[in-house]
């Protein structure tokens, strides 16, 4: 009110102050409405990564390829597709007939070619959505998956996100199948395969699909031998989805791993103590696993390979080349980890021998 009272009159004085301060007032207003907007895009995209797509850049899954493919340019125009009708309406009326016949590959084109032509119409949304239903009909299954990644990319508040995800999956579930014989080897590489899975990841980090799919890039890279890889996306479940029923598979095969790991390096210390850790970890958080025999296993022999590598390890320091206290620290080491191992009683007494002075027996 005070405020008010002294600028009254000021205005009145001058009109020109009066007309600033009015442009002022509108230029507050658009700020305040352009903020509102802002806040507005803003919780929705927070809205939708909380729930649906958490994004590419923002997101990194450990073991995926460092490169997201999933990013695809927006298609221009090209003389390799010709538009049969005026406006994009007509052209979409013109191809739904032409699938409608059955003609495929006509439809096919006539949708690319409006996407291309008029990208920005509510037609293009569409016609890019059936331009992939069309491909999967016709059993192209890799470029139908594209075409789906593209309506996500270029048209994602226009397309059924969850049905698009869903039919994703089933495609990449398809090419993963047809490229196994009969005998369930692989018929040819899966890099491209297991980035498909990749990107469905990706695309819908916290869908009921997501788990089953991470499990299927770790089997992929188990099956390519890349063990160190797997474990990464085996742990990723457990981390991410440790409720899922995916997350008891991915505790026993990131076990798996991490044994057949250990035992192939086995004079790796630190590996062998970091599977060791991970199977007492694994028996503790899940006790009524299904496969808890087969951990056990493992844990049984990579305790074994670890009492090996220490005791291997105490024993060359006792040589001539190093005096007799370094060598009665060694097996006292040795002793603090493994009191109750099979070398125990022997390290003991070649324990007294050094204290003693004795020198050490012959077997």
């Amino acid at each position: 009110m005070m405020l008010a009272a002294v600028i009254k009159p000021t205005v009145e004085k001058n009109p020109e102050i009066g007309n600033a301060l009015k442009m002022i007032k509108k230029l507050n207003s658009v700020v305040i409405l352009t903020a509102i907007s802002l806040a507005t895009v803003v919780s929705h995209a927070q809205y939708y990564g909380a729930h649906d797509n958490r994004g590419y850049a923002s997101d990194t899954f450990e073991g995926f390829e460092e490169v997201d493919k999933g990013r695809m340019p927006q298609k221009n125009s090209s003389w390799w597709y010709w538009l049969s009708a005026d406006t994009a309406a007509a052209q979409l009326e013109y191809c739904r007939q032409r699938e409608k016949e059955g003609k495929l590959n006509s439809a096919r084109k006539g949708y690319e070619a409006l996407v291309r032509e008029w990208p920005t119409t509510v037609e293009a949304a569409q016609a890019q959505l059936n331009l992939a239903h069309v491909l999967e009909k016709m059993k192209r299954y890799a470029k139908a998956f594209d075409e789906y990644q593209y309506a996500l990319i270029h048209y994602s508040g226009h397309c059924p996100y969850d049905e698009i995800i869903e039919r994703q999956y089933r495609i990449a579930n398809l090419l993963l199948h047809e490229n196994k014989s009969m005998f369930g080897w692989m018929l040819s590489g899966t890099d491209e395969i297991r980035e498909r899975f990749e990107l469905i990841v990706r695309n819908a980090p916290r869908s009921s699909i997501a788990p089953e799919a991470m499990l299927k890039i770790g089997r992929i890279r188990d099956d390519a031998d890349k063990l160190e890889e797997a474990i990464k996306v085996y742990d990723g479940i457990l981390n991410r989805y440790p409720a899922s029923p995916q997350a008891e598979t991915a505790a026993w095969l990131s076990a798996r791993c991490r044994h057949t790991l250990a035992v192939k390096y086995k004079y790796n210390e630190n590996l062998c103590r970091e599977s060791i850790a991970f199977l007492q970890a694994a028996l503790k958080r899940l006790p009524g696993h299904p496969k808890r025999v087969d951990l056990e296993r493992w844990l049984a022999e990579l305790t074994d390979l670890q009492v090996e590598q220490n005791y291997a390890k105490a024993v060359f320091y006792d040589t001539r080349r190093y005096k007799s206290e370094i060598k009665i620290n060694a097996y006292r080491r040795f002793l603090a980890d493994f009191a109750d191992s099979k070398y125990a009683p022997a390290v003991r007494e070649r324990i007294r021998q050094l204290e003693s002075g004795e020198p050490a027996q012959k077997e």
